[in-house]
């Protein structure tokens, strides 16, 4: 399967080197990184709105996402704009599902031109907008420096690696992770679109540290917290970053109830309404 990949890495790279024209292209600035923690629902995203963000995943379904300045969005999820396709379960084992996710995502990418999509390679036969660029971990950009596409294995094992390797090629000198809760201390489990505060989960200790001490010798990394620390990274309160207090909002608040019906019908069981 790897020699077919890096067969067909060899046939799109006209596609895949679009990625070279983004490097460095921000160096010396700072932005947010957004995650989907449930730590979301204490924080208003208008806040956030002075820094570049790089958001991924279900960030698209808050209402608050045309406050922010986010010109990158990361859908690295493989195949995940096919109408069936394999999708990784909470056991960690992926089984062939269909799902209607990609129909929200479709229409996110086409309703902001502007912003710039990274979308697996695998996606490229359904799924080809203007505003996207694909990516694969076959695919290595030339840079010798500031390179973890280049240099890193796990640069796109997942949403988290690869936003931050993003952020580093981009040449971000500082990064907030926003709605990161696995590098919070103590790390709650859940979502900001599920319903619920979360519940304390000790499994995310120390949660991707090898890469986060390698990140960090390229970027300064802080995550933001609501009243925590971290055990990998400097933290800082969204108190004392913003100047606000925290306001718990429930899911139904900050996520349109029709782009929560289409959230719920995920293969993976979510605690939605």
């Amino acid at each position: 399967m790897d020699l077919f990949k890096k067969l067909l890495t060899r046939v799109m790279h006209g596609q895949l080197s679009k990625l070279d024209g983004l490097y460095q292209r921000h160096a010396g600035q700072e932005c947010y990184i957004f995650g989907d923690g449930v730590s979301l629902k204490w924080m208003d995203l208008r806040q956030f709105a002075d820094r570049p963000s790089i958001v991924g995943s279900f960030v698209i379904y808050h209402k608050e996402i045309s406050a922010l300045n986010s010109p990158y969005c990361a859908l690295v999820e493989p195949f995940w704009f096919w109408p069936v396709c394999p999708y990784r379960m909470e056991d960690g084992k992926r089984r062939i599902v269909r799902h209607i996710l990609p129909i929200e995502y479709r229409k996110f990418i086409i309703q902001n031109p502007r912003k710039t999509f990274f979308i697996n390679f695998s996606n490229y036969p359904v799924a080809r907008f203007s505003n996207a660029i694909f990516v694969s971990r076959f695919y290595k950009p030339p840079f010798e420096e500031k390179n973890p596409f280049r240099d890193r294995e796990d640069s796109h094992r997942g949403s988290f690696t690869f936003q931050i390797s993003l952020a580093i090629y981009l040449g971000f000198k500082k990064a907030y992770l926003v709605g990161q809760d696995y590098t919070h201390s103590p790390s709650k489990g859940g979502h900001f679109y599920e319903k619920g505060v979360g519940a304390i989960d000790d499994r995310n200790k120390y949660f991707c540290r090898e890469f986060i001490n390698y990140a960090k010798r390229n970027i300064d990394l802080v995550t933001v917290t609501l009243d925590g620390g971290s055990e990998t990274m400097d933290s800082m309160t969204y108190r004392d970053l913003t100047g606000m207090e925290p306001n718990f909002r429930e899911n139904t608040e900050i996520v349109d109830r029709v782009k929560l019906e289409n959230i719920a019908t995920s293969p993976r069981p979510l605690s939605v309404f």
